[in-house]
């Protein structure tokens, strides 16, 4: 093992815990996509190759982006913002449609397609982070403001917002978050809440007299009425009853008095269409029961608690603010995973990070925790040039 860290650079915490979750990911994703399966025509092996070739893939581009100054992200910071817009835009257009929304864009040249709102979350959390430093002594121009900070993260949002109502609100939490530990003027961070308020209630006033124009809107509305709704018709409310079922059948009982079903034995997963992805935290209770959900909790809490040193020991507050919005970014995926697929919020469409099947998802998640390494890597690095100079003068 130590020799392998000596070609690892950064928190090897991060790193052990990254390989830790990838190859649970593996393990778990082969047991919970039989309806994959199914649905598609599929065979286990050729899902199962597919999702460790793009894993291992995605380890090799955080190794690749490890290896990156943290100032580099900097100097790019604008440029990745506006390739992020105009991949959005293109989706709008040109995207591929993935139950109902249009979120997906095609590679050319390559079998592959990815979500473009993967990649401007993590644009817009380095572009928010370069900015929230450069402009920091002009928080309270709103002039400034608003043209470099709010206005960014607004259009991020709305060009989100028609595909992926679930994303653009995470997209808000993040940039709110990253302001008020920017300690970014509570004028502006309330005047954007009541804006972005205002635009979605203009959004959904404008679907009621024209539904082409926002045809998701009436999926949200019917996800909202099922979750606060106990009266709903079970069969319109498949997907979350049967995660609660799967959570149930986790339990330890008289009958099955060890915690889960056990690895592949797992009942609902045939029946719960994202079992794999959206709601993977349900299929793993079912099988690894309580004790495996804690671990996993663990294992997240345990990597965001890295990621909150990594930003604290780095040089510039540039670092800091990009380590604190991948480790945002990073949690409330989790979170809303989790509250999904136990009927805490309605059901939307966010994977466990390096968890669940994402396809190409993982190599953006990849790249975060790489860039996050990459931070670490230089702290290090800079400390150790001090030690260096400190011993060369008192020599």
């Amino acid at each position: 093992m130590n020799k392998l860290f000596k070609y690892l650079g950064g928190d090897k915490n991060i790193w052990v815990l990254s390989i830790v979750l990838g190859v649970l990911s593996v393990v778990s994703v082969f047991s919970f996509i039989p309806i994959l399966v199914k649905v598609k025509g599929m065979s286990y092996s050729y899902l199962f190759f597919k999702h460790f070739f793009l894993l291992i893939l995605g380890f090799v581009l955080m190794y690749a982006i490890h290896k990156v100054p943290t100032k580099v992200f900097s100097k790019l910071s604008r440029i990745l913002f506006y390739v992020s817009i105009v991949l959005l835009v293109l989706t709008m257009f040109m995207g591929e449609s993935v139950n109902g929304a249009d979120r997906w864009l095609k590679i050319p040249f390559l079998p592959f397609s990815f979500q473009t709102s993967d990649f401007a979350k993590l644009a817009l959390i380095i572009y928010l982070s370069r900015q929230l430093v450069k402009r920091q002594k002009d928080f309270n121009d709103f002039e400034t403001v608003f043209k470099y900070i709010l206005l960014p993260v607004g259009l991020t949002m709305f060009l989100i917002l028609p595909s992926n109502l679930s994303t653009a609100g995470l997209i808000g939490v993040i940039a709110f978050v990253m302001m008020v530990l920017a300690k970014f003027p509570w004028k502006w961070i309330g005047l954007s809440v009541v804006a972005v308020g205002g635009v979605f209630v203009l959004l959904i006033g404008i679907s009621a007299v024209y539904p082409d124009v926002m045809p998701r809107v009436e999926t949200w509305r019917a996800r909202i009425v099922k979750a606060s709704d106990e009266n709903v018709d079970p069969r319109e409310n498949m997907q979350v009853n049967n995660a609660l079922a799967a959570i149930k059948n986790g339990a330890m009982t008289t009958e099955h008095p060890t915690p889960g079903r056990g690895p592949g034995n797992g009942v609902l997963k045939h029946y719960i269409p994202e079992a794999y992805a959206d709601f993977y935290f349900a299929a793993l209770i079912e099988e690894g029961g309580l004790p495996m959900g804690i671990i996993v909790i663990m294992l997240y809490m345990w990597l965001f608690f890295r990621f909150i040193k990594a930003g604290l020991g780095s040089k510039d507050l540039f670092g800091t603010y990009m380590a604190m919005g991948i480790g945002i970014m990073m949690m409330t995926q989790v979170m809303v995973n989790m509250m999904v697929s136990t009927k805490l919020m309605p059901v939307t469409g966010q994977n466990m990070p390096l968890l669940s099947m994402g396809g190409t998802s993982a190599w953006f998640t990849c790249i975060a925790f790489g860039i996050v390494l990459g931070i670490s890597r230089d702290s290090a690095k800079s400390e150790k040039t001090q030690n260096l100079e400190k011993e060369n003068v008192l020599a």
